[in-house]
């Protein structure tokens, strides 16, 4: 079962219950689970690839904040740029082209922007959370401030939302997207891997360094048993040993995920790009619970267990 929201409510007011001719989803679907988060799956409305999976928390805006900033193609007549204005797409890759951020400009091959409303939002806390979706270089609307557009990475659909030169989160239009019963989830048709490539050939990738593997922790407790430092390329903050309090390895080492090397990529949400490891720390530290560390790890890293005791971090105080 789902919980939907009716128009013009904040709260949860009924239940949809899904049914087979569902399987296709609902364009500008806004079922949600009791916290107000995408209760299924939302889709390309072109080509149905996926885009977020049970994430993105659902907005009701208005005003300059409910507008989508479409580039207005050049070589397309008044009727075509009308359409694309009535229904918030584009659907040439345009959008995904470089343009000038410090000017009023729409993308290479376009000219000028729709500001098109839509009262309803899905917002993503952060674009790791996105499963499938491409974002252009920086461009800057009239009236807007400097965005990237999202698009389908499949397609190039779109813009389907955007995001604020800055942020982390990215807002998707929910008007424009396919909203699909979770029941009907299938992670191998909707992420095969390339042709010609199979798990042994990506493993090696991973193992290689040629490939990147990025993925997410959540802790509620203040200690986490780790040490960071600089990173050893030169790039990021990296953790260089698990440690233990009380005898007890900390909670990083016992979620089985992290290992010797991942770098500290995001802390809730917020980039590490830029920082020592000191800063890195702090921020750690001073972020409320539940925190969620993002991380990358790049080629293969030994399961080491070895362990350090606990020190409390004692930042430099300035000059």
């Amino acid at each position: 079962f789902f919980f939907v929201l009716a128009d013009g409510m904040s709260e949860i007011t009924s239940l949809c219950e899904p049914t087979s001719s569902e399987a296709d989803g609902v364009l500008g679907g806004r079922c949600v689970d009791t916290g107000g988060i995408n209760a299924g799956m939302l889709r390309c409305p072109r080509c149905f690839s996926r885009l977020l999976s049970q994430c993105g928390r659902l907005v009701e805006r208005a005003g300059d904040e409910a507008l989508l900033h479409v580039p207005r193609s050049s070589n397309a007549s008044a009727e075509a740029a009308d359409g694309a204005a009535d229904s918030g797409t584009v659907t040439t890759a345009a959008a995904g082209t470089a343009a000038d951020p410090a000017a009023d400009t729409a993308p290479d091959g376009a000219c000028g922007w729709d500001a098109v409303p839509h009262e309803w939002w899905w917002v993503v806390e952060d674009v790791n959370d996105v499963d499938n979706v491409a974002l252009s270089y920086l461009v800057t609307p009239p009236a807007a401030g400097a965005i990237r557009l999202a698009l389908c990475s499949e397609c190039r659909c779109g813009p389907l939302g955007y995001q604020r030169d800055g942020e982390a989160k990215v807002w998707f239009a929910a008007p424009l997207l396919r909203q699909q019963d979770a029941m009907y989830a299938d992670d191998a048709a909707d992420f095969p891997l390339p042709a010609g490539l199979d798990v042994a050939q990506l493993q090696a990738m991973l193992d290689s360094g040629q490939a990147t593997v990025a993925f997410k922790t959540t802790f509620e407790e203040a200690r986490l048993g780790m040490m960071l430092q600089d990173a050893a390329d030169g790039d990021g903050v990296e953790v260089t040993a698990f440690t233990e309090f009380e005898g007890r390895p900390g909670p990083v080492e016992l979620s089985g995920k992290v290992k010797l090397g991942d770098k500290v990529a995001r802390v809730n949400g917020q980039s590490t790009r830029g920082l020592d490891f000191a800063a890195v720390l702090e921020m750690i530290i001073d972020a409320p619970r539940p925190l969620t560390l993002h991380w990358e790890r790049t080629g293969s890293r030994p399961q080491d267990a070895s362990r350090v005791a606990h020190s409390d971090f004692k930042p430099i105080a300035g000059p």
